[in-house]
């Protein structure tokens, strides 16, 4: 974690941002965005964490080892809650008006800023229940994992050489 309480550095925040306001909008330019795409998504969110939740629980209970693999690219938990919800978005478009493609990117776009303001460093799919419910849920996910990792061990590794080298302001000399 940094100082500030954040779980992401600079290139985490950047890459979410750009790529939540290009998921927002490409989709919206592509197919464009009508009321029932807008009530499909403020529902798709409260959809998304109560998913979110049924998810994290059912690992916590019947496979906590899967929670072991969080920083991996795509944990099982994680791989589990984007086909839920991938498949959520679907099935919604299948009984209303909705683009499931425009809802499902908007809420993606829209969880990447969420999280990049956050400075949430876990799934992106969970930064709207995280914000709801005040918790850090972790699983690892395809996008950001690496992201993070490579740019926490920069951080460590530079950290190390300012102070081992001497270049933390204190005089080392003998």
């Amino acid at each position: 974690m940094l100082r500030d309480g954040r779980e992401i550095g600079p290139l985490g925040t950047t890459a979410r941002v750009a790529l939540g306001l290009t998921a927002i909008v490409a989709s919206i330019a592509s197919a464009g965005i009508g009321w029932w795409d807008w009530a499909t998504l403020n529902a798709f969110v409260i959809v998304g964490a109560a998913a979110a939740g049924l998810v994290i629980a059912g690992f916590e209970r019947n496979a906590p080892d899967a929670f072991a693999s969080r920083r991996s690219i795509c944990s099982p938990p994680g791989c589990s809650l984007i086909a839920l919800l991938v498949g959520l978005a679907y099935a919604m478009s299948a009984f209303t008006p909705a683009d499931g493609d425009v809802v499902f990117w908007v809420w993606l776009g829209a969880s990447l800023l969420t999280g990049a303001a956050a400075g949430y460093g876990g799934c992106e799919v969970l930064a709207f229940p995280n914000a709801f419910t005040g918790r850090r849920d972790r699983i690892g996910c395809l996008l950001f994992t690496p992201v993070d990792a490579a740019e926490a061990r920069y951080r460590t590794r530079n950290h190390r050489r300012r102070v081992v080298g001497g270049t933390d302001g204190g005089d080392r000399r003998p």
